[in-house]
């Protein structure tokens, strides 16, 4: 038996990060995948929509229910066990278990309690020299295992290490009739453009659509569809409307003691040609390599001068009008210097006037610092609701290749100082990923924004890059699906959604559209589900 509550007005079922806001009715809480697989074969039965939702950390609006019910995963949390296979050794979680409790799980090296997926794999991961971590860092700590997978979410790392999927070995997926496929990476691969496999009594064929994902950029823009595509990878960034993730594995990695830098420039100029340099070094091999502008500097002094505690780092160089940010190995740290100096110094910084540390309180406030942007940004646009209550956050996610980079980023500046916005870059410089942050001020500059972020994701996809990097796509950027694979290419999604959830009820509205636009009275040729005996 399952637990339903009812939901009230204000609660906080009802909107993620990105502060949109929506309806439902009840919320559905499974502490198991076999309560979860009921509610799946009830609401199924009744045709009622349910929005699936974990920790809300979204931005994208994902988790934020357009009516029906939500279903929360949050109390199917922990991990379960550790393995080791040919690659090396991996983790297995249930959905909600998020990234901080697994980091801290993995540097405790505390397996008390876990099981033994294959013989011996936690005494033997225990006993490693080295430290073990989940490298993929989408900057959100508190944010669902499971959520991550269904957003192939990403961040700084990605840089060095990729997104979510080139991570996850397995998953287990609930389908919207209850049935669950067991999924592990290599086991079954389509066929050209044809994909097949079985899930309880359910054998479902189908047609995948006739695009291929773009893997040159940084993309959270829908599943990575391809000829001979492997099955796991139609479930990772499909965000809920295939299925519901109950149980993952992730792959780990060794962990390397590093030192963290912020490097200051006279100018945003300055730091973007340096970062070019960094990347394109032979020495230098930075875990992540981070931007931040002259105007989100003036952003954090404007926020110490306000509250000088609200940060936990000392006060920015005076002449700094941009800066970069990246984490180097510690082992490396005699070559790097080396060359950073040489680097800094050609582009009127200096290593005298930067911030380097390896103690975790030194690295961590030097994190802070860079998450304090969006954070304070997300909290401005939070005070506005009252006031507006439509307004939510608008915030560019785009990614272009090396080629591009300057193109784009001179086309954000020339856009918005045309348009008299305010606004700040941050963010993934390494993969030509910033962040554009509107800071907006009335609902006239919010339909202002609107509009020009419609711009900037045409000109991203113009440039063979992609209008949603990292975070998803969600109900707020839907329109964004068309613009990357056309309206024939979404259709055919629309036709694979079909085929696995026929009644239409997994997470109405993400990245495809609102649930009425899943017709079910024109399936001709898509494919089709058939039942087994057994």
């Amino acid at each position: 038996m399952f637990t339903r509550e009812k939901i009230g007005r204000s609660e906080e079922y009802l909107t993620d990060e990105s502060k949109m806001t929506g309806h439902a009715s009840n919320v559905l809480l499974p502490m198991t995948e076999q309560e979860l697989r009921e509610i799946l074969r009830v609401y199924n039965s009744k045709g009622t929509p349910v929005t699936v939702a974990a920790m809300r950390t979204g931005v994208c609006g994902g988790s934020v229910p357009q009516g029906g019910d939500v279903l929360s995963l949050e109390r199917m949390t922990g991990v379960i066990g550790i393995g080791k296979d040919e690659r090396g050794y991996f983790l297995r979680a249930m959905p909600c278990t998020t990234l901080k409790d697994i980091d801290s799980i993995l540097a405790r090296r505390d397996f008390s309690g876990l099981a033994d997926i294959t013989e011996g794999a936690c005494e033997a991961l225990r006993n490693e020299p080295e430290t073990y971590f989940y490298p993929v860092d989408p900057t959100e700590m508190g944010g669902s295992i499971g959520g991550n997978i269904a957003t192939n979410a990403s961040g700084p790392r990605t840089y060095r290490y990729g997104p979510t999927r080139d991570w996850v070995r397995r998953i287990r997926v609930v389908m919207a009739d209850s049935a669950f496929a067991d999924i592990t990476r290599g086991e079954c691969r389509a066929e050209g453009r044809r994909m097949g496999f079985a899930a309880g009594r359910n054998y479902y064929s189908f047609d995948l659509p006739g695009y291929d994902f773009n893997g040159s950029v940084k993309n959270a823009a829908g599943p990575r569809i391809s000829e001979n595509m492997d099955l796991i990878d139609l479930f990772i960034g499909s965000e809920g409307i295939f299925g519901v993730i109950s149980e993952a594995d992730i792959y780990l990695a060794p962990r390397h003691p590093l030192i963290s830098v912020v490097l200051f420039f006279p100018d945003d100029a300055s730091a973007l040609s340096a970062a070019k340099d960094i990347r394109s070094d032979g020495i230098l091999d930075p875990e992540f390599l981070e931007f931040m502008d002259g105007k989100s500097l003036d952003l954090i002094r404007s926020l110490k001068k306000r509250d000088p505690l609200s940060i936990r780092v000392p006060a920015l160089p005076e002449p700094a009008g941009s800066a970069l940010f990246f984490d180097i190995r510690k082992s490396d740290a005699d070559a790097s210097f080396g060359r950073l100096a040489e680097i800094a110094g050609k582009h009127g910084a200096s290593l005298d006037v930067s911030w380097c540390g390896h103690e975790p309180a030194d690295i961590e406030r030097m994190r802070e610092l860079r998450h304090s942007i969006p954070k304070t940004i997300f909290e401005y646009v939070a005070s506005l609701k009252g006031e507006m209550p439509k307004i939510h956050k608008l915030g560019s996610d785009m990614a272009v290749p090396d080629a591009a980079a300057d193109e784009m980023m001179s086309f954000y500046r020339e856009k918005l100082d045309s348009a008299g916005l305010e606004y700040c870059m941050f963010g993934h410089i390494g993969n030509n990923h910033p962040h554009v942050e509107i800071i907006l001020k009335s609902m006239e500059e919010f339909g202002k924004a609107k509009a020009i972020y419609e711009e900037f994701a045409a000109k991203s996809a113009e440039l063979g890059g992609s209008p949603s990097a990292e975070h998803g796509i969600g109900k707020i950027k839907t329109q964004y699906m068309e613009l990357l694979y056309g309206r024939k290419g979404v259709e055919e999604l629309r036709k694979v959604k079909r085929i696995l959830d026929p009644n239409g009820i997994l997470c109405p509205g993400n990245m495809i559209g609102r649930s009425h636009e899943i017709c079910r009275s024109c399936e001709t040729g898509a494919g089709h589900l058939r039942s087994q005996g057994g």
